[in-house]
C-alpha cells in the first residue's frame, strides 16, 4: 500500500462492544480501516484515537497526512 504519499485519508469507523475487566464495566473498542486497490488497511484499539495512530504506524502515514473519519460511526454485527 502506498499511503505515504497520500495527503488526505478518508477512514470507516467500526465501534466494537467490549469488557473492561478492571472496571467490570462496558467499554467500546474501536476499529479504523479502509480500503485500498491492493487490499484493506486496518487497525483497532481501546481508544479511536490509539487506533488512528497505530494506524499511522502500521502503514507509515506520515503525521502531515490528514486523516478524515466517515460519519456516522458503524457498529461492530456479530454473526449468529
Amino acid at each position: 500500500m502506498i499511503m505515504e504519499t497520500m495527503e488526505i485519508i478518508y477512514l470507516n469507523v467500526k465501534t466494537v462492544p467490549a469488557f473492561d475487566t478492571e472496571s467490570n464495566m462496558p467499554h467500546t473498542a474501536y476499529t479504523v480501516f479502509c480500503q485500498q486497490r491492493d487490499g484493506s488497511a486496518i487497525a483497532s484499539a481501546w481508544t479511536l484515537r490509539d487506533a488512528i495512530q497505530l494506524f499511522r504506524h502500521i502503514y507509515n502515514v506520515k503525521e502531515e497526512a490528514v486523516i478524515k473519519l466517515r460519519r456516522p460511526f458503524r457498529p461492530q454485527h456479530f454473526r449468529k
